[in-house]
């Protein structure tokens, strides 16, 4: 059984914007991790590592970063003597750029369409890797030159691209793939990158027709990207299923709290040790609270406890507070804050549904706390 580490969409050089004030930590964060990937290698004792693009988040990374990579491919080879790459949407092939300066030893797909694969030995036997670097303006449908060859031993085809009619089918600027055009290649791993959740096999095909696996992100990209994230530790056999397993890398992952009812909470500072207790250790909560309250929650009030206990959090509110007699009481007010009691109170009665009303309370509370009412 050939042990093949899958690494895909690590976007070393990322903003990680998306984090605020935490975004410097994260990056380094994910540095860290990335350079203990030749360690990860030789604890499982793999025979190969491929990388199935997005390596870098631009196609010329800072110097710093470019030196990251090759310094963790250079020790790689010395635990992995086979590591194979193609580049991706974010980090086309580009001369100068930072794939032609990684170890020569590192096989790098820069031709824009599959040409002769690479066949070399392994401890675990035969194996032959195809990749090519797309590029739509050269040819918007490269596939049709992917075809097993007569070679014994292991086939994994190395390919970053978005599958259609699958969940996360956007288009985009990224190859486009169907889950024919997979099965058709006749190999026994698809190594893919672009989409950023690990799918196993069996999500592509239950009877084992498609082997096809995304690795995911290495390390959530942005704070929507929940649940965990890492690389692929895959056991390829010819002819047979391969078998997946998912290594969460070493950087704290976003954990999402959906709906969190947070009704019979008393203040914020409830609701903050409500969230807190359901945070998983070393994760970062993104939190929706949800639930009929007896007080006017503050979300941002909520957002800075959390962040007072975690590197990064963020509060989304969609809890219902509808105090009928204080409203009564301001719409009596011959100001500015009367008739915006008034007209929201109105648009509240006038909601089609209960998620519109919740929506329009949730307004109408946030726009009287901005003009000092509570």
């Amino acid at each position: 059984m050939m042990r093949i580490l899958h690494v895909a969409d690590v976007h070393l050089g990322a903003s990680y914007s998306s984090f605020g004030a935490h975004a410097a930590e994260r990056s380094e964060a994910v540095l860290r991790a990335f350079r203990g990937l030749p360690e990860v290698a030789q604890e499982h004792g793999v025979h190969a590592v491929v990388v199935a693009g997005d390596l870098f988040d631009v196609p010329r990374p800072e110097e710093r970063i470019a030196a990251e990579a090759r310094e963790v491919f250079r020790r790689m080879l010395e635990v992995v003597p086979h590591v194979f790459l193609v580049p991706g949407n974010h980090d086309p092939v580009v001369i100068p750029g930072p794939y032609g300066d990684l170890p020569a030893a590192a096989h790098v797909f820069t031709a824009p369409t599959p040409s002769e694969p690479v066949h070399v030995e392994t401890e675990a036997g035969p194996l032959t890797v195809y990749g090519f670097a797309f590029d739509f303006a050269h040819d918007p449908d490269p596939l049709g030159g992917l075809r097993r060859s007569e070679v014994e031993g292991v086939h994994v085809a190395l390919v970053h691209g978005a599958v259609r009619d699958a969940p996360h089918w956007s288009g985009g600027d990224s190859l486009r793939l169907t889950r024919d055009q997979l099965g058709g290649f006749g190999v026994d791993y698809i190594a893919l990158g672009d989409y950023h959740r690990f799918r196993p096999p069996e999500e592509f095909a239950n009877d084992g027709s498609v082997p096809a696996c995304y690795a995911g992100s290495f390390a959530a990209v942005d704070h929507t990207e929940a649940g965990p994230r890492g690389v692929v530790l895959a056991e390829v056999a010819a002819g047979t299923v391969p078998k997946v397993r998912l290594l969460p890398a070493d950087v704290a992952p976003v954990q999402a709290l959906p709906d969190v009812d947070v009704s019979t909470c008393a203040d914020d500072l409830e609701v903050v040790e409500r969230i807190a207790e359901r945070v998983a250790v070393g994760a970062l909560p993104v939190v929706t609270l949800a639930g009929q309250t007896e007080f006017a929650i503050d979300p941002e009030r909520v957002e800075a406890g959390l962040l007072a206990r975690f590197p990064f959090a963020r509060v989304r509110d969609r809890t219902r507070y509808y105090d009928s007699k204080r409203l009564a009481e301001l719409t009596e007010r011959d100001d500015v804050v009367g008739h915006l009691a008034r007209l929201g109170l109105t648009r509240i009665r006038d909601a089609a549904d209960d998620d519109e009303i919740g929506l329009r309370e949730r307004a109408l509370r946030k726009a009287l706390r901005a003009m000092g009412v509570s």
